[in-house]
């Protein structure tokens, strides 16, 4: 089944804009000649949207939608008209699909959190859990008032990280574009010049320019062969099985890791915090948060949390023996917020704690790596000029010696 915007005149002459479910366009028209409407405009909005755009909906985006609609829950507006309010004010073609869909089977009868639980790979399971909770408690306001404030953080998060990795990103592209420039266009032309000559040279030289002479005679395919490869290593981090096993060699390195645990100390605190939050059962909750740690080695622990308290653990215990999951700082915290009856409160001030540190890390990590790459390039460059000028200097003895 799918989804069909339209547009048609009752026998009142009143003009409707609405969505219906049916097969292909062909039943869409007859359910609505059917109830006596003069069609307008019929048009099928999963063929749209799956041309238009095969993309995810982004976190801000998220974070938005989950913002104007706790505030027009909030306000007494019943959940089909503010989802369809905004919808016509989102930007994102895959949102507006998904808020159609949503608007046409809560009209039907059906929860928010069934018609949500099919758009998995744009909405985690953070997200469904806390909707659903949110529903059986009649709480459904506050828990996307949770979720818009849990994205936001979220957001402000990877775009540290992002803006963190900037630098590196620009001198890499750089060098990349400096080697691209040389192989292709200035080591060819002084190749034809200096091999062309009766000269010695050093036999780093040599070799050197014998690989510049290459390069131009075979251009397209060095050219072809270099953007394979850099395809291959785009690939690399596209593909699951490929990206996890780089993810586990670069984690290892000291100052990676680091971030990389302060990173899923944050996320962990601050998802189980709004989970708590939002009513949603501890062992639940640690179920949810467990999946939302990119460390490995730390998920597949963080899934066992859970079975410990169903046996009547406490979550600080668990951690204690579980030693290296998380910081002693943050185990001792939890510890205490369990005794005061706090947790939640307690988890969402370590998750604030951590995405600070997270910051403070990055920004180490990039002081650290600016003067690193400056030395790469610098020897880089160096060598390279040292390797050219040798042969203008044998030019020039040679022209001394035949004078």
């Amino acid at each position: 089944m799918a989804l069909f915007e339209y547009k048609a005149k009752d026998s009142k002459g009143q003009t409707i804009h609405d969505v219906l479910q049916a097969g292909d366009k062909k039943e869409a028209a007859s359910l609505l000649r059917s109830d006596n409407l003069k069609i307008l405009t019929i048009k099928s909005l999963d063929s749209k949207f799956a041309s238009m755009f095969k993309g995810g909906i982004s976190v801000s985006e998220k974070a938005a939608f989950c913002r104007f609609l706790a505030t027009m829950l909030r306000a007494g507006l019943p959940l089909p008209e503010a989802l369809d309010i905004i919808r016509q004010e989102t930007q994102s073609k895959k949102l507006e699909k998904v808020l159609f869909d949503i608007s046409f089977h809560i009209q039907k009868g059906e929860t928010f959190s069934s018609v949500i639980s099919k758009y998995k790979e744009d909405f985690d399971s953070v997200f469904l859990t806390m909707i659903k909770a949110g529903e059986e408690s009649g709480t459904l306001e506050k828990s996307f008032d949770y979720l818009a404030k849990q994205l936001l953080t979220t957001y402000e998060l990877s775009q540290k990280v992002k803006s963190s990795m900037m630098y590196p990103a620009v001198i890499i592209a750089a060098m990349i574009g400096n080697a691209f420039i040389m192989l292709g266009f200035v080591l060819p032309k002084m190749s034809d010049v200096f091999l062309s000559l009766n000269v010695d040279l050093p036999i780093v030289t040599r070799y050197l320019l014998k690989f510049g002479d290459t390069v131009g005679e075979n251009l397209a395919l060095t050219f072809g062969a270099f953007f394979m490869i850099l395809f291959l290593v785009f690939m690399l981090f596209v593909v699951k099985k490929t990206r996890k096993m780089i993810l586990g060699v670069f984690v290892k390195l000291p100052v990676i890791r680091k971030v990389m645990e302060q990173l899923d100390a944050a996320r962990f605190a601050r998802t189980l915090s709004t989970l708590l939050k939002s009513g949603v059962p501890i062992i639940v909750a640690l179920d949810v948060a467990s999946d939302i740690l990119s460390q490995p080695r730390l998920k597949e622990e963080a899934k066992m949390f859970s079975e410990g308290v169903a046996k009547g653990a406490s979550l600080s215990d668990i951690l204690t023996r579980k030693k290296g999951a998380f910081p002693v700082t943050m185990v001792q915290t939890i510890k205490a917020g369990e005794k005061t009856g706090s947790l939640e409160v307690v988890l969402e001030e370590l998750a604030s704690f951590y995405e600070m540190e997270v910051d403070y890390s990055l920004k180490r990590a990039t002081a650290l790596l600016e003067p690193l790459l400056m030395l790469v390039i610098g020897v880089a460059v160096g060598a390279m000029v040292v390797l050219l000028i040798t042969p203008i200097y044998s030019i020039v003895g040679g022209l001394e010696g035949n004078l």
